[in-house]
This record gives structure tokens, C-alpha cells and sequence, in this order.
């Protein structure tokens, strides 16, 4: 008799499908992405794999583990499935190390002294974006972006004008010219992420700061109010203004840091459902199914139209992004 759960556990996913398909499009730290033969994909690598399971963010929605992927892939029964990974029939498979390892320890913020002079540059920064000289940073983040005072001043969005590739000395703290975004989470400064007008990197953050440690607005999260994860600051801010009480919002900062630091996790433990909203790419569909294996709860959905929530707002408008946002959340609910 086939052992089902031991047979799951000792093979390593991404290299069976990678046996399949050949070498990923892209591959992170935890998972592989490929075009997804299942729908002949033509554009787009919508297939996620990790070590123990797969999905499909594109058309055909399929997913599941090691078992499922041979059944759909080679069209053959559960069954047979079985049979054919248990006597070896796909060579060259390695099996996964289950050997236990510590936890790590809760993510922490900087420390004080690094905080201290972080405040003051947040601090020099808002009021830089509510100066004359603040002006074209101001209309951006309306006009462009679509934020509201109100967020905008929660958020406590920042300007430090300068070229836009320039740095700054600032109390010893070299910071990006552009907008600051700041992460503050429970009156701690984890970090200090800038948006600059130019370059080849849009995205810097002032070193010292640990915003892989952090989640983008965690201490707005609401027990038993539905929160929208999304990838970038700009998108959380757009839910968070758009959603009022039916929803919260919190951001992971970047694609490659869609691992939550356990540090979060009762926060999230009494949210009954969390969207996953990420970007539209290959990248935001790896973060996607990472997020996806923290619980149940989670659903993992991408905007219409457009790259992001951000790209989405931009192209429709303030009604029929609230509306979509509403049906996400409710269908994520009944479900």
C-alpha cells in the first residue's frame, strides 16, 4: 500500500516540474515560475511552484500538490499518479530536507538611536511637502496618485527636494531626494522608504531601517475586519482610503518580501479573511501563493486591468475600484 502523505512529503515540487517544463522563468527563494501548460499559456508565467505545492494565477485557476500536478500534467488517474511517483518512474527527483530547525526570533525595529534621527528626517520631510517648495510632490500624490489629505497626513507622507537621483546627509543618515514613506508601525520607525522621480531604481530606502521585518500598516488592522494585502505602499494607501470601515490594508513593500515575520502573526489571527492583491507579474504571482500558505483565510485575487491597485484606480476611477473591492471581499467572506 502507497504511503499517499509520505510520498508528498519527500519529493521537492519544483524540481518534478521542472523535469516537465525546463528551467523556470523566474525563481525566488522559496518558488519557481513557469508558463502554464495546462492552458497553453502564451504570455505571462502564471504557474507558482513551491516545494510542496502549485497554482495557477492565470486562466485555468488549477493547483494542488505533487499528486495533482502529475494527474493533470500527464492526464493520467490518482492512481496511477501514485503508482508512478512511488516506483521511481520520474528520475533525478531529490528529496526535500524535513529536518527541523529553530524558529527565528521576532523581527525587531531598528534601534533608538537610529529611530531618533529617522523621526527628525520624517519630521523635516512632511514639512517640506506641505511648503511651497513641496508643491509638484503634493499634486503628484493627488493628482497622479490619487490619495486624499487626509491619508496623506495619517501616512505621513514627506518630500525632500533634490535632484532625482541625489542623496542627502541628514543627521549622519544618507536618505534619497524624492517622497518619503515612511514605516511607522505602533510608534516605531522600522524604516524609511523614498519614491524618486527618476532613476533606474524608483524605490530606496534609507539604511539602518528593517522593513523585511515589518508589514506596511500593521496597526491599522482591525480584529475581525477583512484586510487587503497588496505589494507596493501606494496600493495599500489607495485601499485603505477607498474601503472606510468595511476593510483594512496593509502592504509587504516588495515582492520578495512576501514571507510575513511571524512577529505579525497575531495581528493576523483574528482577521477572518485577507485578500492577497499583488501585481500582475510573474513576481507578484510568486508572492501570491507564498502569502496564500499562511492560512485558510487567504485569497489571492489580481485587479481587472492595469499592474497593480494603484495602475487600476488610475484607469477607472474611485467608484468602480471601491465596487470591485467590496465584491472581492464579500465573495472572500461567503467562500
Amino acid at each position: 500500500m502507497i504511503d499517499v502523505e509520505k510520498l508528498k512529503a519527500q519529493l521537492d515540487l519544483r524540481q518534478l516540474v521542472e523535469r516537465d517544463l525546463g528551467k523556470p522563468r523566474f525563481r525566488g527563494r522559496d518558488y519557481a515560475a513557469f508558463k502554464c501548460p495546462l492552458h497553453s499559456e502564451h504570455k505571462g508565467y502564471s504557474l507558482v511552484v513551491y516545494a510542496h505545492h502549485w497554482r495557477c494565477f492565470g486562466k485555468c485557476h488549477a493547483g494542488g500538490d505533487a499528486i495533482a500536478w502529475v494527474q493533470h500534467y500527464h492526464q493520467i488517474t490518482f492512481h496511477e499518479a501514485c503508482e508512478r511517483l512511488a516506483n521511481g518512474d520520474l528520475p533525478q527527483i531529490e528529496t526535500v530536507n524535513t529536518a527541523r530547525r529553530a524558529p527565528e526570533p521576532e523581527a525587531q525595529p531598528p534601534d533608538a538611536a537610529w529611530q531618533v534621527k529617522a523621526r527628525r528626517i520624517i519630521d523635516q520631510a512632511r514639512e517640506r511637502l506641505w511648503s511651497p517648495e513641496g508643491q509638484r510632490a503634493w499634486g503628484y500624490l493627488i493628482w497622479e496618485r490619487g490619495l486624499s489629505e487626509k491619508i496623506i497626513e495619517l501616512a505621513q507622507l514627506g518630500y525632500l527636494p533634490g535632484a532625482p537621483t541625489a542623496w542627502r546627509e541628514i543627521d549622519g543618515l544618507n536618505v534619497p531626494c524624492g517622497i518619503l514613506i515612511p514605516w511607522i508601525v505602533e510608534d516605531a520607525v522600522w524604516g524609511i522608504k523614498v519614491r524618486r522621480a527618476a532613476g533606474e531604481q524608483r524605490y530606496q530606502q534609507v539604511i539602518g531601517g528593517n522593513i523585511r521585518g515589518c508589514l506596511y500598516l500593521a496597526d491599522r488592522i482591525l480584529p475581525g475586519t477583512p484586510l487587503i494585502i497588496t505589494e507596493g505602499e501606494f496600493d495599500a494607501l489607495i485601499a485603505w482610503q477607498l474601503c472606510g470601515d468595511f476593510a483594512r490594508a496593509a502592504a509587504i513593500g516588495s515582492a520578495s518580501h512576501a514571507r510575513i515575520d511571524r512577529r505579525w502573526y497575531g495581528v493576523l489571527l483574528g482577521v477572518p479573511r485577507i485578500i492577497a492583491c499583488m501585481d500582475a507579474d510573474a513576481a507578484g504571482a510568486g508572492a501570491a501563493a507564498q502569502l496564500a500558505t499562511l492560512s485558510g483565510a487567504v485569497k489571492c485575487v489580481q485587479v481587472p486591468s492595469g499592474k497593480d491597485l494603484s495602475e487600476f484606480y488610475q484607469q477607472v476611477g474611485e467608484n468602480v475600484v471601491k465596487e470591485w473591492l467590496r465584491t472581492v471581499i464579500s465573495e472572500g467572506v461567503r467562500s
